[in-house]
C-alpha cells in the first residue's frame, strides 16, 4: 500500500512537467538514431586528397567478367600491363591580366585555380577528361583455352576492348 502511494506521488509531480519530459525523451531517441551511412571512406592518395583509382584493375575485373561468358570459355582471369597509369585533368580557373601602354601590349600575366565542387562537407576537384592508360600487353587464362575457337573470341574480344594488337595478347589454358 505504501508503494502505491508513493507511486501515486511521483505521477503527480511528473503531470506538472509532462512536456519537458516529452522533450527530453524525443531528444533521447534522437540521439540513439543512427546516423551517416556506414559506408567506408574511400583511399585517398596523400599527395592530391583524390580517391585511389585503378583503371587497370577495373578493366581487368569487366574483362573477366565479359570473357567468362564467352561459350566454351569457363572461368577467365586477365592480367593487363600497362605502359602509363593514364591521365585526368582537372578544370582549372583561369585569370589573364594585361598591361598596354600606346596600344603596344608590354605585360601580360596569368593566373590559375583549381576548380573545386563542394558536396557533402567535403571538396572534390573538377574532372574535365580522363585519358585512359595506354597498355603494353595482356595476358588470358582461361579453362576453355584448349580449343582454337574460343582462343580466337577471346583475343578478338581483348582486341576490341584494349586497343592491343593480336602479339601482345597471350592466352593460356588454366588448370
Amino acid at each position: 500500500m505504501d508503494v502505491k502511494k508513493t507511486l501515486g506521488a511521483a505521477m503527480e509531480k511528473l503531470r506538472g512537467a509532462k512536456y519537458v519530459l516529452l522533450v527530453l525523451l524525443v531528444g533521447l531517441v534522437l540521439l540513439l538514431l543512427p546516423t551517416g551511412g556506414g559506408k567506408e571512406p574511400e583511399k585517398e592518395t596523400p599527395e592530391t586528397g583524390l580517391p585511389e583509382v585503378s583503371p587497370e584493375t577495373e578493366l581487368e575485373a569487366k574483362l573477366s567478367d565479359i570473357l567468362s561468358l564467352v561459350d566454351g570459355a569457363g572461368q577467365v582471369r586477365v592480367l593487363l600491363t600497362p605502359v602509363d597509369d593514364g591521365e585526368r585533368v582537372l578544370a582549372r580557373d583561369t585569370e589573364t591580366a594585361s598591361e598596354s601602354r600606346d596600344g603596344e601590349t608590354r605585360l601580360e600575366t596569368s593566373d590559375s585555380n583549381l576548380v573545386v565542387q563542394r558536396s557533402g562537407g567535403g571538396s572534390e576537384p573538377v574532372e574535365v577528361t580522363y585519358r585512359y592508360p595506354v597498355y603494353r600487353g595482356a595476358v588470358i587464362a582461361a579453362q576453355g583455352a584448349g580449343d582454337a575457337r574460343v582462343r580466337l573470341e577471346l583475343l578478338e574480344a581483348v582486341k576490341a576492348a584494349t586497343g592491343l594488337s593480336g602479339d601482345a595478347i597471350k592466352i593460356v589454358k588454366m588448370k
